[in-house]
């Protein structure tokens, strides 16, 4: 009896682990040299290429042809559920790799009051989760048990933008803007667990699940911005459509099986289990919000604040993939794949300062809030980065030969809670399974800034 509660616990460790997490914040990655220092921040204030993203409006404004390169810099980040398993039992997951790079481009014109031209290639999303859960023990006394058993969960989640930017001047001081984007999502998630327990009177046991989905989905908006700039200060509005889907396909897995289990404790071992689904060329969509920014920079001295909120629409609940229902092999049992997802309306803020020290150096601070679009409720089925997040970013830029360098430190933290699906430590009187202790969850990280603005061709008068 023991050996089939082990293997419970094992086949439900699934939900506890969470899928890709950064999916459900806006403001996670910025762009651009001084606009990645600055928190993105941008969207009044004309920073450098990265307005192709911001606020196109500043294309027209400031015609440097430039190639605009943001390296891809490195970061470190944690994600931790304290006793998320138990009292004492804290899963991690701890990621190191490059951070989403950026790429820009301007299409040179000798005719500044027309319309200008642009390009941009950016990385909006990059997300990596890896967790896993072992244990492998055997109990005492005269009819020992030889259990062994491991949960891991990972998820990846990729998203490019491919965007064609055009801008012209309304006046001297005002700029209009477009940057039509191809957006292309991919994510893939799978959990498995497998569990073996061998018992001298009972003998051997195992139970095997495994729940894996992937999509890839491509899809049209546009980002659109007005920019004004005067003496002493800029503001300026973008806006971004709801995203239109263009296509896209995905498949999905699912296998649970056990034998040598008794588990109604009858005596009598039950009939061995299976139930396997697979299913491909599934119809896929991703659904992206419209939002507002706004923003203002104020230049005092050689002291220049900057000042951007954005809000974001809800999203309505839609099916991401939409499989049929199938059968289990061994019971004619039904089952259905949950892949339905919502979000709820988000409001972002932040502020940003640069304070040029010298005519070739500047130095660079920022903060933003990130909070996540997720509703409490939807915890625990697709997503479960219902914490916000707090990004706080430092950095210098110089000039050499011409060509702008920037490089700085950003930290990142945020907390939520989840509910406790397993328990591996249970005290005296807690449940094993269905207990629904809230536990937090924390995410930290370090990320490193490198960029560079590099001049092609000459500056028109």
């Amino acid at each position: 009896m023991r050996a089939v509660l082990i293997l419970l616990i094992l086949l439900a460790i699934g939900p506890a682990f969470p899928a890709a997490a950064q999916d459900s914040h806006y403001w996670d990655n910025q762009y651009g040299t001084k606009g990645e220092l600055l928190g993105g921040l941008v969207v009044g204030s004309a920073s450098d290429l990265s307005a192709t993203f911001y606020n196109p409006g500043w294309i027209a404004i400031h015609g440097d042809p430039s190639i605009l390169v943001t390296t891809k810099a490195l970061e470190a980040y944690t994600i931790k559920l304290n006793d998320g398993l138990g009292s004492g039992i804290d899963p991690v997951s701890t990621v190191v790799t490059t951070s989403p790079g950026y790429l820009a481009g301007r299409f040179s014109s000798s005719d500044r009051e027309g319309w200008q031209w642009a390009y941009s290639y950016l990385q909006k999303v990059k997300f990596e989760f890896d967790a896993s859960a072992v244990r492998i023990e055997t109990s005492p006394g005269p009819d020992p048990l030889t259990f062994s058993g491991e949960a891991f969960r990972t998820a990846n989640t990729s998203e490019y933008w491919y965007g064609l930017t055009i801008s012209r001047k309304l006046s001297e001081n005002v700029g209009l803007g477009f940057s039509p984007y191809v957006a292309y999502r991919s994510m893939n998630s799978r959990t498995q667990l497998a569990a073996q327990g061998l018992e001298v009177a009972n003998g051997f046991g195992q139970a095997y699940e495994v729940q894996d989905f992937s999509f890839g989905h491509a899809r049209l908006l546009v980002k659109a911005g007005l920019a004004v700039e005067l003496d002493n200060w800029s503001l300026g509005v973008a806006a971004t459509t709801p995203s239109l889907g263009l296509f896209g396909s995905g498949k999905v897995l699912a296998n649970r099986s056990y034998s040598g289990i008794d588990f109604d404790g009858d005596g009598t071992l039950d009939d061995p289990y299976l139930a396997s689904d697979y299913q491909e060329k599934l119809s896929s969509s991703w659904k992206s919000p419209l939002s507002i920014a706004a923003g203002a920079s104020v230049h005092t001295g050689s002291t220049t604040w900057h000042v951007t909120a954005e809000w974001f629409n809800r999203v309505p609940e839609h099916r991401i993939l939409d499989p049929i229902p199938y059968r289990g092999q061994s019971t004619g049992e039904s089952f259905s794949y949950n892949s339905s997802l919502r979000l709820k309306s988000v409001f972002n803020f932040g502020l940003a300062v640069d304070h040029r020290l010298r005519p070739r150096f500047t130095l660079y601070g920022s903060a933003r809030s990130d909070f996540s679009a997720l509703p409490d409720d939807t915890v625990g089925e697709l997503l479960i980065s219902n914490w916000d997040l707090w990004h706080f970013s430092v950095g210098a830029g110089f000039q050499f030969l011409d060509i702008e360098f920037t490089s700085g430190l950003q930290y990142s933290f945020g907390r939520g809670d989840n509910e406790r699906f397993v328990n591996f430590n249970p005290a005296e009187g807690e449940d094993v399974l269905g207990d629904t202790t809230v536990h937090d969850i924390d995410y930290n990280r370090i990320k490193l800034l490198v960029g560079f603005n590099l001049p092609f061709g000459q500056s028109s008068p």
